[in-house]
């Protein structure tokens, strides 16, 4: 019986443990990113380019909220112009830091 209870406490803190690993280990990243949502870093949202001053790009939503950003945001070497969507990334944990990076779409 006394073997029997010990084969059991065993059994049961390796089943404890397989679960606590499982649930800490993280996500894949590999899922495609879509407006307004997050990936493992980062939050992202759409903009369309609705004026360029300068180096510095003006934005619109399509719920009518505005963005401003300069060039070096952006972080591909595409031209962006009037009338281009792109997707502004924010970090995550700390939106008050303000756009991380800028892509066209």
């Amino acid at each position: 019986m006394f073997k029997r209870a010990i084969i059991l406490v065993v059994l049961s803190s390796v089943l404890f443990t397989l679960i606590v690993i499982k649930n800490h280990t993280a996500n894949p990243v590999n899922k495609t990113v879509s407006n307004d949502t997050a990936s493992s870093e980062y939050i992202t949202k759409e903009y369309t380019i609705s004026k360029i001053k300068g180096n510095h790009y003006y934005g619109k939503n399509e719920n009518g909220t505005g963005i401003r950003f300069a060039d070096k945001s952006i972080v591909s070497g595409d031209n962006i112009n009037v009338n281009d969507v792109v997707v502004c990334y924010f970090e995550k944990d700390n939106l008050g830091k303000g756009i991380v990076k800028v892509e066209k779409k």
